[in-house]
């Protein structure tokens, strides 16, 4: 979900201020190398698996999850082979990324294989690495505001949802760490999403269209904290909160969808910040699906099934972009 951080190059290579390396070759287009900046699509695939069986999608789940655990295997040879970008790197995005997608991941697997284990493995992996980061990521942020600065800080509601799913196998103990990581992400991310939006309406923040995927970044909190909510508190709260932040969620997705349509239309210049349009959007899909269990009105159902159809839609387009990328 974000463009390169902290690449080296053998050659002439500058950064712009977005970390997409130019050099003099003729393929402008240096990427990040293969690591913790690609976990954007483990995210988004996991995701996809998850929701496609959900929702009873023959075939899909199966074959999305042996895509992300290609993907999973690409970023953690590609990091130990290259160290890019390092573990204390003053931007903790990527690795935000990493720790969502090992939680998503954990999560797909136990959905579709019925087994609890394999998300509680992945949630110790998971959520002390997503707290690390968030907590290393509030000692400063770099730069200009961008809603990569919340890549880090979003990744607890992750644990969080994961966490109140494993309480109702293995205890309490569970449910509560979710409540506090609930919490502690309200508290830290709403403030830097605010600021954000409030640079973007003013002008002062803007998105390439090689990054617009990024635009869909808040909508992960969004979604994940409405799925989350419904497993955590009472029905009241749940069902308040849910609808409140998935109605501010429709504008939100209006701004995001329109950016990311046009860099799509234009076939924008590539990078891992396209995949920042597929997790949030199936976070969305879920959440819906969630205050749908909750409240039990049908139309919950419907929409969380046309976000799954749009969560494919941008899954597709970032496969399409990579596969043109690759052969060009």
């Amino acid at each position: 979900m974000v463009p390169l951080t902290e690449f080296r190059d053998s050659g002439d290579c500058s950064k712009n201020k977005y970390g997409m390396g130019m050099t003099n070759s003729p393929r402008s287009d240096v990427l990040a190398p293969a690591g913790p900046a690609w976990a954007g699509s483990l995210m988004g695939t996991s995701i996809f698996a998850t929701l496609a069986h959900i929702h009873d999608v023959p075939v899909v789940p199966e074959l999305l999850l042996v895509v992300a655990v290609g993907i999973l295997g690409f970023i953690v040879v590609g990091w130990l082979r290259f160290r890019n970008p390092a573990f204390h790197s003053k931007l903790q995005a990527p690795w935000g990324m990493f720790a969502m997608g090992i939680m998503s991941l954990g999560s797909a697997t136990s959905s579709l294989f019925n087994d609890s284990v394999w998300q509680l493995a992945s949630w110790w992996i998971g959520a002390p690495l997503a707290i690390y980061v968030s907590l290393r990521q509030l000692r400063g942020f770099e730069g200009e505001p961008t809603f990569q600065w919340g890549l880090a800080l979003v990744a607890p509601m992750v644990a969080a949802t994961s966490g109140a799913q494993l309480s109702v196998d293995y205890g309490t103990f569970y449910h509560v760490c979710a409540q506090i990581l609930f919490w502690m992400v309200l508290i830290t991310v709403l403030p830097v999403f605010g600021r954000c939006y409030v640079a973007l309406f003013s002008g002062t923040m803007r998105i390439p269209d090689s990054i617009a995927g990024t635009a869909w970044i808040p909508l992960g909190l969004v979604g994940q904290s409405t799925a989350a909510v419904q497993l955590l508190f009472n029905r009241t709260f749940a069902v308040a909160y849910g609808t409140a932040v998935l109605i501010v969620g429709v504008f939100l997705a209006a701004i995001a969808l329109r950016r990311f349509t046009r860099a799509v239309i234009s076939w924008a210049g590539y990078s891992p910040g396209w995949w920042g349009a597929t997790f949030p959007v199936g976070t969305l899909s879920l959440g819906t699906h969630s205050l749908g269990d909750t409240t039990g009105v049908q139309w919950l159902y419907a929409a969380s099934a046309g976000l799954l159809c749009l969560l494919a839609v941008h899954w597709c387009a970032c496969v399409a972009r990579f596969v043109w990328w690759a052969r060009s």
